[in-house]
Protein backbone atom coordinates (compact mmCIF):
# COMPACT_ATOMS: atom_id res chain seq x y z
CA UNK A 1 0.00 0.00 0.00
CA UNK A 2 1.06 3.36 -1.08
CA UNK A 3 1.49 5.82 2.29
CA UNK A 4 1.02 9.61 1.96
CA UNK A 5 2.43 11.66 4.46
CA UNK A 6 -1.37 12.78 5.32
CA UNK A 7 -2.63 9.47 5.16
CA UNK A 8 -6.02 9.44 6.77
CA UNK A 9 -8.89 6.54 7.56
CA UNK A 10 -10.61 7.46 4.28
CA UNK A 11 -7.57 7.35 2.36
CA UNK A 12 -7.13 3.79 4.27
CA UNK A 13 -10.68 2.42 3.22
CA UNK A 14 -10.73 3.96 -0.44
CA UNK A 15 -9.11 0.85 -2.18
CA UNK A 16 -12.06 -0.94 -0.11
CA UNK A 17 -14.95 0.58 -1.16
CA UNK A 18 -14.86 -1.36 -5.03
CA UNK A 19 -14.95 -5.14 -2.57
CA UNK A 20 -17.48 -3.52 -0.50
CA UNK A 21 -19.50 -2.81 -3.31
CA UNK A 22 -19.13 -6.31 -5.21
CA UNK A 23 -19.57 -7.81 -1.10
CA UNK A 24 -22.96 -5.57 -0.94
CA UNK A 25 -24.27 -6.93 -4.72
CA UNK A 26 -23.23 -10.75 -3.61
CA UNK A 27 -25.12 -10.19 -0.27
CA UNK A 28 -28.51 -8.39 -1.70
CA UNK A 29 -27.84 -11.10 -4.07
CA UNK A 30 -27.89 -14.17 -1.73
CA UNK A 31 -30.22 -12.75 1.41
CA UNK A 32 -28.18 -15.13 3.96
CA UNK A 33 -29.08 -14.96 7.38
CA UNK A 34 -25.99 -13.60 8.42
CA UNK A 35 -24.30 -10.20 10.02
CA UNK A 36 -21.23 -8.91 8.80
CA UNK A 37 -18.72 -8.75 11.20
CA UNK A 38 -15.55 -6.73 10.32
CA UNK A 39 -13.10 -6.20 7.13
CA UNK A 40 -9.30 -7.83 7.20
CA UNK A 41 -6.20 -5.74 5.83
CA UNK A 42 -3.08 -7.83 6.00
CA UNK A 43 0.19 -6.15 6.08
CA UNK A 44 3.23 -7.08 4.16
CA UNK A 45 5.34 -5.85 6.74
CA UNK A 46 6.00 -5.06 10.38
CA UNK A 47 6.64 -1.61 9.21
CA UNK A 48 3.39 -1.42 7.94
CA UNK A 49 1.42 -3.28 10.46
CA UNK A 50 2.77 -0.31 13.01
CA UNK A 51 2.39 2.62 10.72
CA UNK A 52 -1.37 1.79 10.16
CA UNK A 53 -2.27 0.93 14.05
CA UNK A 54 -0.61 4.16 14.50
CA UNK A 55 -3.26 5.66 11.89
CA UNK A 56 -5.83 4.67 14.01
CA UNK A 57 -4.85 5.37 17.19
CA UNK A 58 -6.72 8.70 17.14
CA UNK A 59 -9.38 7.51 14.84
CA UNK A 60 -10.82 4.83 16.52
CA UNK A 61 -12.55 4.09 19.83
CA UNK A 62 -10.44 1.44 20.38
CA UNK A 63 -7.73 -1.15 19.77
CA UNK A 64 -7.27 -4.43 21.17
CA UNK A 65 -4.02 -5.97 20.07
CA UNK A 66 -3.05 -9.60 21.02
CA UNK A 67 -0.94 -12.31 19.17
CA UNK A 68 -2.25 -15.32 17.18
CA UNK A 69 -0.66 -17.76 15.50
CA UNK A 70 2.53 -16.51 15.96
CA UNK A 71 1.84 -12.70 14.86
CA UNK A 72 0.48 -9.57 16.16
CA UNK A 73 -3.47 -9.05 15.01
CA UNK A 74 -4.93 -5.76 15.87
CA UNK A 75 -8.95 -5.19 16.51
CA UNK A 76 -9.66 -1.72 15.81
CA UNK A 77 -13.21 -0.29 16.25
CA UNK A 78 -13.48 2.43 13.70
CA UNK A 79 -15.60 5.33 13.14
CA UNK A 80 -17.22 5.89 10.22
CA UNK A 81 -19.23 2.54 9.41
CA UNK A 82 -18.58 0.60 6.14
CA UNK A 83 -22.66 0.00 4.84
CA UNK A 84 -23.58 -3.23 3.88
CA UNK A 85 -27.29 -5.06 3.64
CA UNK A 86 -26.00 -7.68 6.32
CA UNK A 87 -25.40 -4.52 8.73
CA UNK A 88 -22.56 -1.74 9.53
CA UNK A 89 -19.19 -2.80 9.96
CA UNK A 90 -17.29 -0.97 12.59
CA UNK A 91 -14.53 -3.74 13.02
CA UNK A 92 -10.79 -3.92 11.37
CA UNK A 93 -8.83 -6.41 11.59
CA UNK A 94 -4.92 -5.65 10.86
CA UNK A 95 -2.81 -8.60 10.40
CA UNK A 96 0.49 -8.09 11.10
CA UNK A 97 3.37 -10.05 8.78
CA UNK A 98 2.84 -13.58 9.13
CA UNK A 99 6.35 -15.25 10.58
CA UNK A 100 6.73 -17.38 7.18
CA UNK A 101 6.89 -14.05 5.41
CA UNK A 102 4.43 -15.07 2.63
CA UNK A 103 1.56 -11.89 3.11
CA UNK A 104 1.20 -9.60 0.46
CA UNK A 105 -0.55 -5.65 1.95
CA UNK A 106 -4.20 -5.80 1.22
CA UNK A 107 -7.50 -6.23 1.97
CA UNK A 108 -8.36 -9.72 2.53
CA UNK A 109 -12.42 -10.46 3.31
CA UNK A 110 -15.40 -9.00 4.86
CA UNK A 111 -16.01 -12.10 7.97
CA UNK A 112 -20.01 -12.84 8.34
CA UNK A 113 -21.32 -14.94 11.29
CA UNK A 114 -24.96 -16.67 11.48
CA UNK A 115 -27.76 -15.38 13.07
CA UNK A 116 -29.30 -18.42 13.03
CA UNK A 117 -27.98 -22.45 12.24
CA UNK A 118 -24.67 -23.38 12.20
CA UNK A 119 -22.14 -21.99 9.92
CA UNK A 120 -21.68 -24.87 8.06
CA UNK A 121 -25.51 -24.49 7.36
CA UNK A 122 -25.18 -21.18 6.31
CA UNK A 123 -22.10 -22.36 4.29
CA UNK A 124 -23.75 -24.98 2.37
CA UNK A 125 -27.23 -22.58 2.01
CA UNK A 126 -24.82 -19.95 0.00
CA UNK A 127 -22.83 -22.49 -2.24
CA UNK A 128 -25.05 -22.32 -5.07
CA UNK A 129 -24.08 -18.63 -5.74
CA UNK A 130 -19.78 -18.65 -4.36
CA UNK A 131 -17.70 -21.88 -3.84
CA UNK A 132 -17.11 -22.42 0.15
CA UNK A 133 -14.04 -23.78 1.32
CA UNK A 134 -13.75 -25.49 4.48
CA UNK A 135 -10.69 -23.86 5.96
CA UNK A 136 -9.10 -25.98 9.23
CA UNK A 137 -6.82 -23.71 11.01
CA UNK A 138 -5.23 -24.02 14.36
CA UNK A 139 -7.16 -20.99 15.97
CA UNK A 140 -10.40 -21.28 14.54
CA UNK A 141 -12.20 -23.46 11.11
CA UNK A 142 -13.74 -20.80 8.53
CA UNK A 143 -15.58 -21.31 5.21
CA UNK A 144 -13.80 -18.95 2.76
CA UNK A 145 -15.16 -17.95 -0.48
CA UNK A 146 -13.39 -15.83 -3.40
CA UNK A 147 -15.97 -12.89 -4.04
CA UNK A 148 -13.67 -10.42 -6.49
CA UNK A 149 -9.94 -11.33 -7.31
CA UNK A 150 -7.97 -12.13 -4.27
CA UNK A 151 -10.36 -10.93 -1.96
CA UNK A 152 -12.75 -13.62 -0.12
CA UNK A 153 -16.29 -13.37 1.84
CA UNK A 154 -15.28 -15.74 4.88
CA UNK A 155 -17.91 -17.60 7.38
CA UNK A 156 -17.38 -17.93 10.71
CA UNK A 157 -19.68 -19.11 13.68
CA UNK A 158 -19.17 -15.68 15.51
CA UNK A 159 -17.94 -12.41 15.80
CA UNK A 160 -14.47 -11.95 16.02
CA UNK A 161 -14.82 -9.77 19.19
CA UNK A 162 -16.72 -13.03 21.47
CA UNK A 163 -14.17 -15.33 19.79
CA UNK A 164 -11.11 -13.24 21.24
CA UNK A 165 -13.19 -12.65 24.29
CA UNK A 166 -13.29 -16.82 24.37
CA UNK A 167 -10.20 -17.77 24.12
CA UNK A 168 -8.43 -14.93 25.84
CA UNK A 169 -10.64 -14.35 28.60
CA UNK A 170 -10.51 -17.74 29.74
CA UNK A 171 -8.82 -19.64 32.76
CA UNK A 172 -5.71 -21.37 32.53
Amino acid sequence: MMYMTTMNTTDFFAPAMPLVQAFNAWAEQASPSARADHVCYKCASAEEFERLRALFEHESDFIYQSIISGRRIAIIRFREPIVTPLGDITILELADQKPNGEQISGFDHIEIYPTEGSVEALAERLSSLLVFEKIVRPHHTTYDAVLTGAFKVRLEQEPLVEKIKKEEMRDG
